[in-house]
């Protein structure tokens, strides 16, 4: 049986999520939170799998908890429209804890077959998700998405463009080198950059950059 911990900011996702996994034979509902502010009691007293999670793209560094990767947990995370491109390019970062990412949409199947392909080690992208980036144009979602860096993505352009490497930037503010890492990745994406350079010479165009 695969061990399944969800978690979601409502009521109703949590339960669809919870009626989801408890449905499917493979699957054993070990564990719920609405909101994040449980997970941490409920890593610390459960055995875990996988976490199951609805989520918005800037809360996303709330899941990289070292009792995750302590226990080998895998992430799968169900996300609206508008995160797609960017939780796609951070899934497949080096040593990125994500595993599968579903469209909030996901029907039961879907999330049960997605949470057991993750709890065998595997990458799930739902072709929703891959259809909707391959279909977007580049530079129109780089306009739209570069006005878009949440607070904590302009914090890290910011110490980018000082210099700072990934690990600097961990200690400065006291996050996992997963999560700068992940938050590196959707900078790039919502800019169009391909190179740490490039994303600091279009965040000062754009005014995005203290200097």
């Amino acid at each position: 049986m695969i061990k399944v911990l969800v978690c979601a900011n409502s009521t109703a996702e949590l339960t669809w999520l919870e009626a989801a996994v408890r449905s499917a034979p493979s699957l054993e509902l070990v564990g719920s939170s609405l909101g994040r502010g449980g997970l941490r009691q409920q890593l610390a007293d459960l055995q875990i799998d996988v976490l199951l999670a609805c989520s918005a793209l800037d809360d996303l560094e709330e899941f990289q908890l070292p009792e995750l990767d302590s226990k080998g947990v895998a992430r799968v995370l169900l996300v609206a429209e508008s995160d797609f491109a960017p939780a796609l390019a951070a899934i497949q970062t080096v040593d990125s804890p994500f595993r599968g990412i579903l469209p909030m949409w996901a029907t039961a199947r879907e999330i049960q077959a997605a949470v057991e392909a993750a709890a065998n080690g595997l990458l799930v992208f739902h072709p929703d998700v891959a259809e909707h980036v391959a279909k977007t144009p580049p530079r129109a979602s780089s306009v739209s998405l570069g006005q878009q860096l949440s607070a904590r993505e302009s914090q890290i352009l910011n110490l980018l463009a000082a210099g700072l490497g990934n690990k600097e930037i961990a200690s400065r503010l006291k996050i996992s080198d997963h999560t700068v890492k992940f938050h590196v990745t959707s900078i790039f994406n919502k800019l169009s950059a391909s190179s740490r350079a490039e994303a600091v010479a279009i965040g000062i165009r754009r005014g995005l950059i203290v200097l």
